[in-house]
């Protein structure tokens, strides 16, 4: 039986599979210790349920995933707002750091994955599909390439790097947290003076509280500031030989709004845009891993899933081993780890999603959580597809 869910039913399912997973994760230690964010938790058990239920023909759910695209953008709108030009002065060196080691990250990713594809035999192109592309830039920019991958050659390179997108978004989920609590565990660290959370920051002048008028006006303003990255997506679109991913041009208007209106000593709303931002982040994070097509992985075995454990196997490495210690071996440091295996295996908002998670069990980091999604997304969506077509041609005919 086939049906079709659709935008309100979905939304609906989704709301409730974020319940279901803060419920679970609450009675379920294991996850609590491990990091896991809730959404993913209840979104994976969805996903594996309709998987069975289509492999033996009982029921295939087409849902309708709009409110998926627009969230994830609203989000990098928020992400951006909270970009201050006070806070990128004082991390100015660690913005540097973070965008080395994007660069190394996606350079060794691409690296590994065409090395693998000649051991295995398959077309190397296949290796830059289960690469950077998927990997650091998610299923949006692995499906971008893919036509340009097959008309140089390589077939079902779209299906290849959708699918491998696919699987690195649960395995970035699923590695992110448990990577931070062991250095976090290890090395004995704790939240600094400076990573009060926002709403407990004494430095702030005034404290407000929650009420629906303040609420209203920062979900219009957050709203607003989305609309004015459409223009500058455009904008970006025009760049030659670079994929610009849609969010990126959201999360520069977040960035000029927000210094914008700082400037102007105009109210921001930092309380208000954290609550949504937290909304928002979740009813993505539910919406892409319950309508995860998981049978698409069962066609692309073999090869690829020794690419894709290599990729695994390098990012988490990288991360632990190299990027901890550039990254100062702090508190902040250990949740940025998190952060670099949710962006480098699956998408920014893995990435937050996995310092959420390790934010919720340990304690606020306010560099990382504001610091490291913007640079890390700005750095890798300049580099990597620049990076890719640069190589292309060459690794095709390899």
């Amino acid at each position: 039986m086939n049906i079709t869910i659709d935008l309100v039913i979905t939304t609906g399912i989704a709301a409730l599979v974020v319940l279901l997973g803060n419920f679970i994760v609450d009675r379920v230690k294991v996850f609590r210790d491990f990091c896991i964010p809730a959404p993913v938790v209840s979104g994976l058990l969805v996903s594996i349920i309709l998987c069975i239920l289509k492999v033996n023909h009982i029921l295939s759910v087409k849902w309708t995933a709009t409110l998926g695209g627009w969230s994830m953008n609203l989000f990098l709108t928020a992400v951006g707002f909270g970009f201050t030009a006070d806070l990128i002065k004082k991390g100015g060196k660690l913005c540097a750091k973070i965008s080395i080691i994007t660069v190394i990250l996606i350079t060794l990713q691409d690296i590994v994955g065409v090395f693998l594809a000649k051991i295995a035999g398959v077309h190397p192109l296949i290796g830059l599909s289960c690469g950077s592309l998927s990997m650091y830039g998610g299923v949006g920019t692995a499906a971008a390439f893919g036509p340009i991958f097959e008309k140089l050659g390589c077939d079902g390179a779209t299906a290849i790097g959708v699918a491998a997108g696919t699987f690195g978004m649960v395995v970035a989920s699923l590695c992110g947290g448990p990577a931070a609590r062991f250095l976090i565990r290890r090395d004995s660290l704790k939240p600094g003076p400076e990573d009060a959370a926002p709403a407990d920051n004494k430095d702030k002048k005034t404290v407000h509280p929650l009420n629906v008028k303040r609420m209203s006006n920062a979900f219009f303003l957050l709203l607003m500031t989305g609309g004015i990255g459409g223009p500058i997506y455009m904008l970006l679109k025009h760049i030659p030989d670079i994929e610009v991913p849609y969010f990126l041009g959201c999360l520069i208007a977040g960035v000029i709004v927000r210094n914008t209106m700082e400037s102007l000593h105009k109210d921001c709303y930092v309380e208000e845009m954290n609550v949504l931002s937290h909304l928002i982040l979740y009813l993505f994070i539910a919406i892409t891993i319950m309508t995860l097509d998981l049978t698409k992985l069962f066609s692309v075995a073999g090869a690829m899933s020794m690419i894709l454990i290599g990729e695994v196997i390098v990012t988490v490495l990288l991360a632990v081993i190299v990027a901890y210690p550039v990254y100062g071996k702090s508190y902040n440091a250990a949740v940025m780890v998190a952060g670099l295996i949710g962006t480098g295996l699956g998408a920014t908002p893995n990435a937050v999603a996995n310092e959420k998670a390790v934010i919720d069990e340990f304690g606020y980091a306010h560099i990382a959580w504001i610091l490291f999604p913007g640079m890390a997304v700005l750095a890798g969506n300049i580099y990597n597809p620049l990076f890719v077509t640069l190589i292309e041609k060459f690794v095709a005919n390899l």
